[in-house]
């Protein structure tokens, strides 16, 4: 996939030219009788000026890329690739003599009308290493047989178209890998008939073939412009998982009767006009766009049934009782589901109305228990304050109490008489003093 990228990379530069740089060798090799040469821009192995070139042709092994334009008009008869060609750029071989084309292996991308308008060409081998085919890369060919390689996952516009073989039947097969047919790939190349895989999304691009008969696989979700117009196609049947038909898709087949499923959502600008034997087409009720001029000129169109608001229709429309009771049937369902749907809504409003109103009550609650918690014990450290303060304050005046106390009893003994015997002989005297002395020639009695 990295080299498919850069592959792609390589053709987008080569849509603008390639230019020999200072440091690029450019080789020539012969290509004709008469002197004629090509040129390879080396070492990226381009290929250029081969416009020239005439007769049968062996192009060298160096070459990884035909360049842009680089054998246009060329009068090639025969052309044999090299095993190492990586990409064939925008219009490469386009209005040549070639009758017969092998692309190697190694090849990933076909550009742009790399092949266009080689009405000699009946045989082109596209081998399942290709990823990608430009448009108009086969267009204006005689291709006998129209294969589309496995690996190939759109095929873009007109990249086979107006291939005319001579006439006969037709049969296309496009392989799983493909998801997207856009614009004209296949327009006027005489397919009458084509299986289409369930990879399709997008369905275009077989514009003005023979095809009157189709099967469109349950995967498309598109039915792009001018898909089957100018068609002789008798019958269709369009799947449900589409929801769209574009411009001019059914324009100027043969239906006569066409139903399309309640998935489209959108019809555009003339999408079953011109279809002279279209009788009766039966519209989705649910339908969101109808375009201009979807059934001009379907002169034969007698009945439309449609029960929806749309208007833009060239007839009245009819709306079959059976529809219309289902339209009924679906219109009170929804009512029913919508009432239901409100009641729920109501009841769940209510619920959390009340489920707010208690939870705003338990969060009053919850206020007022903690302002009162809060409040309480304010108070006790109040009290608690208090307690201290006052527990304090007799403490202080206890202390203070007490060394009143001391100091009284402290004053006290310091002024507290005492009294003494003192003893001379025989004789005795008592004295009674704070600090008290035995006269002289006396002694203290022991």
């Amino acid at each position: 996939m990295k080299r498919f990228f850069l592959s792609l990379a390589l053709v987008l530069a080569l849509t603008v030219g390639v230019a020999p740089n200072a440091n690029a060798d450019t080789v020539t090799f012969p290509c004709g009788p008469n002197g004629q040469t090509y040129s390879v821009l080396m070492p990226q192995g381009v290929l250029l000026d081969g416009r020239k070139c005439s007769g049968t042709l062996n192009v060298d092994d160096s070459v990884k890329v035909i360049g842009v334009e680089a054998f246009k008009d060329a009068k090639l008869s025969e052309v044999k690739l090299p095993a190492g060609l990586e990409l064939i750029s925008t219009s490469a071989f386009e209005n040549t003599l070639l009758k017969k084309i092998s692309i190697p292996s190694s090849v990933e991308i076909i550009g742009d009308s790399a092949f266009a308008y080689n009405d000699s060409l009946t045989e082109a081998l596209i081998p399942n290493s290709v990823k990608s085919i430009g448009a108009q890369a086969f267009n204006g060919t005689r291709l006998l047989q129209i294969n589309i390689p496995g690996s190939l996952m759109r095929v873009q516009n007109c990249a086979f178209a107006n291939i005319d073989y001579g006439g006969g039947s037709r049969t296309i097969v496009i392989p799983s890998s493909v998801t997207s047919i856009e614009g004209c790939a296949f327009w006027n190349s005489g397919i009458t008939s084509v299986s289409i895989p369930d990879s399709v999304t997008y369905l275009a691009g077989f514009s003005k073939n023979k095809i009157s008969t189709v099967a469109i696989p349950n995967s498309v979700t598109t039915i792009g412009m001018n898909a089957f117009s100018n068609n002789p196609l008798i019958s269709v049947q369009i799947p449900g998982s589409v929801t769209t038909i574009e411009g001019w898709a059914f324009r100027n087949t043969y239906l006569s009767d066409v139903v399309i499923p309640t998935s489209v959502r959108v019809i555009q600008d003339w999408a079953f006009a011109s279809n002279l034997r279209l009788k009766s087409i039966s519209i989705p009720d649910n339908l969101e766009s109808l375009g201009k001029n979807v059934f001009d000129d379907s002169l034969s169109l007698q009945t439309i049934y449609y029960c929806g608001e749309l208007t833009g229709f060239p007839i009245s429309t009819i709306c079959p009782p059976e529809r219309r009771e289902i339209i009924e049937k679906e219109k009170a369902a929804k009512l029913a589901t919508e009432l239901k749907a409100k009641q729920e809504a109501e009841a769940a409003a209510a619920k959390a109305t009340a489920e707010l109103k208690a939870k705003q009550a338990a969060a009053a609650k919850a206020t007022a228990e903690l302002k009162a918690k809060q409040e309480a014990e304010a108070k006790a450290a109040a009290e608690l304050k208090a307690k201290q303060e006052a527990e304090a304050k007799a403490a202080a005046e206890l202390k203070a109490k007490q060394e009143a106390d001391a100091k009284a009893a402290a004053i006290a003994a310091a002024n507290k008489k005492t009294t003494i015997t003192c003893i001379k002989g025989k004789l005795t005297k008592k004295v009674t003093a704070i600090k008290p002395k035995c006269p002289t020639g006396y002694k203290l009695k022991k």
